[in-house]
């Protein structure tokens, strides 16, 4: 596997840009983060669990649950039938065996807002989530800190330290996602203990999007979320990148570093590029094992109240 290092050099090789060190890394972190926004692989997969609150009953439904602040979107890296239940609470006791996976059905907000005022608590069905505005608007610092493997305390720059402020979402490497903080000086305090050690992780720091639920839950059920993950940008190029397909990698930044040095090829890079993207596409995650299907909406085609068509089979002979 190639470190960031060996790949940055590589793309500046064909691109003939000299002195391009820190422009490689900066553009090898814009390829890394497109990936996260144009695709849905598992290599960008996180997961997220939390626990209803039946006190949080609001105008719309029940929240807000605070999201990661790395969250993106619901997996979509589950498959077709996957993403719609990549989602869900177990009902009606807090832990297996009794508990039973219950599926939340991801909705657009303006359809959530949409959806009736109820007096009394239920058992929820669909999910909304509020990203609070643009994902720039959302990251207020992104830098390295810190961080010691179970401890709950970490530290950052004098002049990062300036720019934080209590009750910031924390996420990056060695996070755990949902993570908050408090700041005293230079010293941060995570509301979940750090997963590893690293003198320089790569975290960023910001205001985490929110999740709504309706019906509002009877209940503190516990939820988990399978998501997809904005990943933290590489600061160490000695680090190997966290997506493996080095041919898409070297062509991409190389078409990037091209528009810098006025390349003539940089269309050519970018179109080879995009073809090893599809091949990698196709086979991404493994989904050739497994029979692929298509999912129709929950809530409108199947049986139960509250479907816009009736089923269309009836039980027994």
């Amino acid at each position: 596997m190639l470190t960031a290092a060996a790949i940055i050099a590589r793309a500046n090789q064909i691109a003939k840009g000299r002195g391009f060190a820190q422009l490689g890394l900066d553009g090898l972190n814009i390829v890394l983060s497109e990936i996260c926004l144009h695709y849905d692989y598992a290599l960008a997969r996180g997961m997220f669990t939390f626990n209803f609150n039946p006190g949080l009953t609001t105008l719309f439904g029940s929240g807000p649950y605070p999201l990661p602040l790395d969250y993106l979107r619901t997996s979509g890296s589950s498959g077709a039938e996957g993403v719609t239940k990549s989602a869900w609470f177990l009902y009606p006791a807090p832990s297996f065996p009794n508990g039973q996976p219950m599926p939340l059905v991801p909705v657009d907000l303006g359809q959530f807002d949409q959806y009736p005022q109820l007096n009394a608590q239920g058992i929820p069905s669909v999910i909304a989530t509020d990203m609070g505005g643009p994902l720039t608007q959302r990251i207020i610092l992104s830098t390295t800190a810190n961080l010691t493997a179970n401890s709950t305390t970490g530290t950052v720059s004098a002049a990062d330290a300036a720019i934080l402020s209590s009750g910031l979402a924390m996420a990056g490497q060695g996070v755990t996602p949902g993570t908050t903080i408090t700041i005293s000086g230079t010293t941060i305090t995570m509301s979940q203990a750090a997963t590893g050690t690293n003198a320089a992780a790569s975290v960023f720091f910001g205001i985490a999007p929110v999740a709504y639920v309706y019906p509002p839950p009877v209940g503190p059920y516990p939820v988990t979320i399978r998501y997809q993950r904005l990943m933290p940008p590489l600061t160490d190029t000695s680090q190997v990148p966290w997506f493996s397909d080095e041919d898409y990698l070297i062509e991409k930044l190389a078409a990037r570093q091209m528009a810098i040095t006025g390349d003539s090829r940089k269309e050519v890079y970018d179109a080879s590029a995009d073809r090893t993207m599809g091949k990698y596409a196709q086979m991404a995650d493994d989904k050739t094992n497994r029979a692929q299907t298509v999912v129709l909406d929950p809530r409108r085609y199947g049986s139960g109240s509250g479907r816009d068509l009736p089923n269309t089979k009836n039980a027994g002979w």
